[in-house]
């Protein structure tokens, strides 16, 4: 009979934990869910990008010519990104990490982010050289709203949500000072 009652009281306290975990899930997708639905639309992909341009044909045929190569260069500077971020990690790993060799691979890694990003500035600054006056301003903003999303931009420059498999975030905080003795 004792052991009736302490199986009925384990199988209670299971079903009221996962209860509890069930309604802490669906609270942060509820959650989830009505931050996503606020505020400015989701960004546009590419496709819809250029689209809400109203680029004319020979605006286009630049397109069509410099998007692969442009593609092309980005995934290159992507692969080789990741592969110096496995290689800090196997860093990392190891049994006797050397901090010399992990802050030079961390160098390495921002070099790489470095010439992304000027791949990309590059590949804007020749599409913007490509468009009419009020074509440009429709590409500034609209290349701001997917910079800057999901929170957008303050006076710092873009702030990116960390996680979400985006990478490892805008970089270190700023250096302190040294403390006084």
């Amino acid at each position: 009979m004792k052991r009736n009652w302490l199986l009925y009281l384990v199988i209670f306290s299971l079903a009221l934990n996962l209860g509890t975990i069930g309604a802490f899930a669906y609270l942060r997708y509820q959650d989830r869910q009505a931050t996503l639905g606020q505020g400015e639309p989701r960004p546009l992909n590419l496709r819809e990008f250029w689209r809400s341009l109203h680029l004319d044909a020979e605006q286009r045929q630049f397109l069509r010519e410099m998007g692969p190569e442009h593609r092309r260069q980005v995934a290159q500077l992507r692969q080789e990104l990741m592969d110096k971020r496995q290689e800090l990690l196997a860093l990392l790993k190891g049994e006797n990490p050397d901090w010399s060799a992990i802050k030079a691979k961390i160098n390495e890694i921002s070099a790489q982010q470095g010439k992304l990003e000027e791949e990309v500035a590059r590949f804007l600054l020749e599409c913007r050289k490509h468009l009419r006056p009020e074509q440009q301003a429709a590409f500034i903003n609209l290349v701001e709203r997917r910079l800057c999303r999901p929170r957008g931009c303050g006076p710092m420059g873009p702030r990116w949500r960390h996680g979400h498999g985006r990478g490892m975030g805008p970089g270190p905080a700023p250096a302190m000072p040294p403390k006084s003795p």
